[in-house]
């Protein structure tokens, strides 16, 4: 009954994708031998045209590079087929997407409910969307203006600038760029020339930056930094000087630098005066007699290679001179001066100074230990530190440095570089060493310092102690109470200034009383201690006194008591009845057996009747005098 009609076994009848001219009646009829039934069906066929739902004009801003969708829901029976109309004309149905070729459309996403989906929009998809539902009975559709916003780039601190750089140093020149989408960057060169990525010493980076290496006089110039998007451009423009380097000889940025170097007759001498610098230097020496050689040069005894050594061959006793190496570019010129002498025989290194050396250093000054050395051929000459670390020469590190001379010089020397120094020389015929000993000096510290008041008596010895220790050994001088200053160790009057720094007073005396300041002194600074001193002192006081009067027996012996007392010690004297005097100071024996003791006891040992009369005894110091006397009867 056709391809679309099917009657079933149980007597259904099917119709497939009905149109309006399958409506009208339809007669069932069963029958058998029996019989026959039939029944009647009036078919009615329902059909509506597609329309899309909720159809406006509109539009749709999308950010650059975002997903972004359309809908486009439609309604219909049959059921409308949805399809979308790009804007360059594309036409994308869910056949056309089942049949990609893998192009264009693989962007694009139709989802069954009419939604188009597009994947990281562009420029070029900017414009009018067109959705079509179409069925059956009619077809509908409906336009979307899709506008994809752009940001046009923007140059960070965009301004003429001017950048200088030193030849042979890296240029650096700022290019970062704002924008959606990013920027593209290229970099017109002073050469006309455009680059977009990385050339030999030109380095584009990532940001936009461009970074020359080893910049030279040619390198300067305008540079323009142009960043560009579909949203448009911007420039920045740069001025690019490159400062020329002066030249260096040999290592040296100094403007002059002098050498001694040596030579043996007849034989060939190399002078080196290898000059950098930007742009490169032109060498030229000036020999003694003023001829003037510039390099290269090449003469039959002298030439001039062209790395700017001097090769003198053949030398004679008449070359010895100075020899001038000048390096000359537009940044400036440095200057060798060369001090040659010709010598007639090799000869060992021997010190100009040969003996051990001890130096004493300030903590943080510089100092600078010489090992000047002759001999032919000049010697190497190398230092090892007390750590057992060598050192050749024209060696620099951040504490130590070796000059070619021989010299080594500490920088900011502390308490650690203290310790054995060795200097050693080497030429073809000997070798020669000779010790340095440094001393880091430190400043003096005052080891004995008094409680309090220091006390002394009148007449006594009086010690005042002033120990100081440091680097190198402090000198200690004392000022006393007057104002006089004793520098060294030396005796002066009653005052005796010891090589300890003790000040030793040898007879004190109230007048001694005061401040003392004893100031110990090296090369490191300098410490002080203040001792106040008291001397104790009062006059003879006769404390055991002998009887007005005695009487005694001839033959009997007799002891007359003068007990004193007195600070200076006083001095103690008799005086006889003959007028004669006995002292404990000076004469303690008299003409008629008389004795006097130490402690100012009178002793008679054997009295006679031409013994009697009356006895005194004084008692002296420098505070006064106390008498007392007795008559003495011998009966």
């Amino acid at each position: 009954m056709g391809s679309r009609i099917h009657v079933y076994p149980n007597g259904s009848l099917a119709i497939e994708a009905v149109t309006e001219k399958d409506a009208g009646d339809y007669l069932c009829v069963a029958r058998n031998r029996m019989g026959d039934d039939l029944i009647l069906m009036k078919v009615s066929i329902t059909m509506k045209p597609a329309k899309i739902d909720h159809k406006q004009q509109f539009k749709k801003l999308v950010p650059y590079g975002k997903d972004f969708r359309v809908d486009c829901k439609a309604s219909g029976s049959p059921t409308p087929e949805i399809s979308w109309g790009l804007p360059d004309g594309t036409l994308v149905n869910n056949a056309m997407l089942a049949d990609d070729s893998g192009h264009r459309a693989r962007r694009y996403v139709l989802f069954h409910n009419g939604t188009l989906h597009l994947n990281k929009a562009g420029v070029a998809e900017g414009g009018d969307y067109t959705c079509y539902a179409q069925n059956t009975l009619g077809r509908d559709e409906m336009k979307i203006h899709v506008t994809v916003v752009v940001a046009a780039p923007q140059i960070k601190h965009n301004y003429r600038t001017h950048v200088t750089v030193t030849a042979g140093d890296t240029a650096l020149l700022d290019c970062e760029a704002a924008g959606e989408p990013r920027a593209q960057i290229s970099w017109l060169l002073p050469s006309g020339e455009v680059i977009s990525s990385s050339s030999g010493r030109l380095s584009l980076h990532a940001n936009g930056s461009l970074s020359i290496g080893h910049a030279g006089p040619l390198d300067a110039g305008q540079y323009l930094c142009l960043a560009r998007n579909p949203g448009g451009d911007d420039t920045k423009l740069y001025r690019l000087d490159v400062a020329a380097r002066p030249p260096a000889i040999n290592g040296f940025h100094r403007n002059k630098t002098i050498m001694k170097v040596t030579a043996v007759r007849h034989s060939k001498k190399h002078i080196d005066c290898r000059a950098e610098g930007t742009p490169p230097p032109q060498i030229m020496w000036i020999m003694p007699d003023n001829i003037f050689l510039t390099a290269p040069y090449y003469g039959s005894r002298i030439a001039v290679h062209k790395n700017g050594t001097l090769e003198i061959r053949n030398i004679r006793p008449s070359d010895t001179g100075d020899f001038i190496c000048v390096a000359r570019n537009t940044g400036g010129e440095s200057v060798l001066v060369v001090q040659l002498e010709v010598t007639e025989m090799l000869r060992r290194p021997m010190f100009k100074n040969p003996f051990n050396e001890k130096v004493i250093v300030k903590p943080g000054k510089s100092i600078t230990l010489n090992c000047s050395v002759d001999g032919n051929p000049p010697p190497d000459i190398s230092w090892m530190l007390p750590n057992g670390t060598w050192f050749p020469s024209s060696i620099r590190t951040p504490q130590f440095s070796t000059g070619a001379n021989g010299t080594l010089t500490i920088h900011s020397p502390e308490g650690h570089h203290a310790g054995r120094y060795r200097c050693s020389a080497r030429n073809q015929v000997g070798y020669i060493e000779k010790l340095l000993l440094l001393e880091v000096a430190q400043k003096p510290s005052i080891l004995t310092r008094p409680a309090g008041l220091v006390k002394g008596v009148s007449g006594e010895p009086l010690p005042l102690h002033c120990v100081a220790e440091g680097s190198p050994r402090p000198r200690v001088e004392w000022t006393l109470p007057g104002g006089r200053v004793l520098e060294r160790p030396q005796l002066s009057g009653r005052f005796l200034l010891l090589e300890n720094g003790t000040l030793l007073i040898r007879a004190a005396s109230a007048q001694d009383s005061g401040n003392y300041l004893c100031r110990a002194r090296n090369d490191a600074g300098d410490s002080s201690l203040t001792v106040p001193v008291a001397v104790t002192a009062y006059a003879p006081r006769i404390v055991g006194r002998p009887p007005p009067a005695l009487h005694t027996m001839p033959g009997a012996a007799v002891q007359l008591h003068c007990a004193v007392l007195g600070v200076p010690k006083p001095e103690i004297s008799w005086e006889l009845p003959d007028r004669s005097v006995l002292s404990t100071a000076h004469q303690g024996r008299g003409s008629g057996g008389e004795l006097l003791h130490p402690t100012g006891t009178l002793l008679l040992q054997s009295p006679r009747p031409s013994n009697s009369g009356v006895y005194k005894c004084t008692a002296r110091n420098p505070l006064g005098t106390d008498t007392a006397a007795t008559h003495l009867h011998v009966i």
